[in-house]
């Protein structure tokens, strides 16, 4: 078992897998690539993206822990979810992305996490939200195929650009 996925199974025997999906949550996210640079693993990972029913939910459960209460299924002042309803593009994804301090063994917290997914002329940015273990939001892309996606971490230094490529099947 790799770190990413003990980490996740932390999260889950915590009762902190609340923010998937439950089909997600049973199975587990889908890893899209690790890389490393300056002392950081960077692990990319999607699911489906959450209903409405689910969204409120879930907010409602994280409320007590992390001051989230009375956001429900509309978001938009909250970095990344914005687009759940109105004028946005409707979420086809949950991405996450998970960053472990490579000297520590750690995952590491406190971070400005922004992804941005490009196909073609199609560009999406979304800015990840603080998550047990990991950083995530949902994203909306219009259509299918190979996305370059670039995760830009900005500690209290210069920002990282890290980049994957993702298959939108």
């Amino acid at each position: 078992m790799n770190r990413v996925e003990r980490i996740l199974v932390l999260c889950a025997m915590a009762g902190l897998m609340t923010w998937l999906p439950a089909a997600a949550a049973a199975q587990g996210p889908t890893e899209h690539g690790k890389k490393q640079a300056d002392g950081v693993e960077v692990t990319l990972l999607s699911a489906p993206p959450l209903s409405p029913a689910e969204m409120q939910e879930t907010m409602a459960g994280m409320g007590s822990r992390s001051g989230m209460q009375g956001m429900g299924g509309t978001m938009p002042g909250v970095p990344g979810m914005g687009g759940m309803r109105g004028g946005g593009t409707q979420p086809t994804h949950w991405i996450g992305v998970v960053v472990r301090d490579l000297k520590e063994d750690r995952v590491v917290p406190g971070l400005q996490v922004t992804l941005v997914a490009q196909k073609g002329g199609l560009i999406r940015t979304v800015a990840l939200m603080p998550m047990p273990g990991s950083y995530g939001a949902h994203i909306g892309l219009p259509e299918k195929g190979r996305y370059m996606v670039t995760v830009t971490l900005a500690p209290s230094g210069r920002p990282l650009n890290v980049a994957f490529e993702f298959d939108y099947e």
